[in-house]
């Protein structure tokens, strides 16, 4: 994730757990659509599979964002669940 500060580098563990849930959801997908479920439930598990990436994707955005004010101010540790907080709330999403 670059050379950033360990309060504000993302917890690598937690991203890679939710990337291989992901990654499972998929492959549920790919046999829900060999067993030819019905396009509701497989549209239902394309929701949980989306919402699971907002997930991965804030997480991302608000660790770009501590990593960016890292830069314009080096004495400072960011706390990244707060960043993450602001833009969720900004953005109106839940988390």
């Amino acid at each position: 994730m670059g050379e950033i500060n360990a309060p504000v580098a993302l917890k690598e563990q937690d991203l890679l757990h939710r990337l291989r849930r992901i990654e499972g959801q998929i492959r549920g997908l790919e046999a829900m659509v060999q067993r030819h479920d019905t396009c509701h439930d497989i549209l239902t598990q394309v929701a949980a599979v989306h919402g699971a990436l907002g997930k991965v994707a804030r997480m991302l955005e608000a660790c770009s964002m501590a990593e960016n004010m890292m830069q314009l101010d080096q004495t400072i540790e960011w706390d990244l669940s707060s960043v993450r907080d602001v833009i969720d709330r900004v953005l109106g999403r839940k988390t």
